[in-house]
């Protein structure tokens, strides 16, 4: 006969499948960290964790489609936000109450999106906006490119982290800007020849 465990506690008492898995000793020691907090059991609070964020993955794809326009859209926002900044005159207040910092963020949002254009699409060239708001968001998506899913979280700041998941969710997308600027190069230089 089968010597059965316990029967399961907590918020999912009808769990029947066991599943064994490796992870990295810094997710295991904020998945205690996250039990101990919560009060569950590390299992259960491994459950809780996959099903919240297979749930917000679900809202997203509900909401915008997919997770790779989610993140050209926060990526739009962080350009917006950030265009604000760029004017002393108008840093305290929000972008969308005052007509020049609206549309300097507007300029923001269509150069961030433009990087991302597809480079067989690129008419006569890649437009990124004026260096101003070039450069900053231009500096975001190398961040995103940088971010290195094998680096431990716990020595990740948010910043990073936030970068990470969005080169996740961005996928072959990431590394479309850099591909696209070397495009451009190449034309030039053959231009020049």
């Amino acid at each position: 006969m089968v010597k059965r465990g316990r029967r399961p506690k907590g918020e999912y008492p009808e769990k029947k499948r066991v599943f064994a898995s490796r992870i990295r000793e810094d997710t295991w020691e904020m998945l205690q960290w996250a039990a101990t907090r919560s009060g569950r059991s590390v299992s259960q609070e491994f459950e809780h964790q996959l099903r919240r964020g297979l749930d917000e993955d679900k809202r997203t794809e509900d909401t915008f489609g997919d997770s790779r326009t989610f993140a050209l859209m926060k990526i739009a926002a962080m350009a917006a936000v950030g265009s604000s900044l760029l004017s002393a005159k108008h840093s305290k207040a929000h972008w969308t109450s005052n007509v020049e910092a609206f549309d300097r963020a507007l300029e923001a949002i269509v150069a961030a999106l433009n990087i991302f254009r597809p480079h067989e699409l690129i008419a006569a060239d890649l437009r990124t906006g004026s260096p101003q708001l070039g450069a900053p968001t231009l500096d975001l998506v190398r961040q995103i490119q940088a971010a290195d899913p094998a680096r431990s979280l716990d020595k990740m700041s948010k910043r990073q982290r936030a970068m990470l998941r969005l080169k996740d969710e961005l996928g072959e997308l990431a590394d479309r800007p850099g591909r696209a600027m070397e495009a451009k190069k190449q034309k030039a230089k053959r231009r020049n020849t």
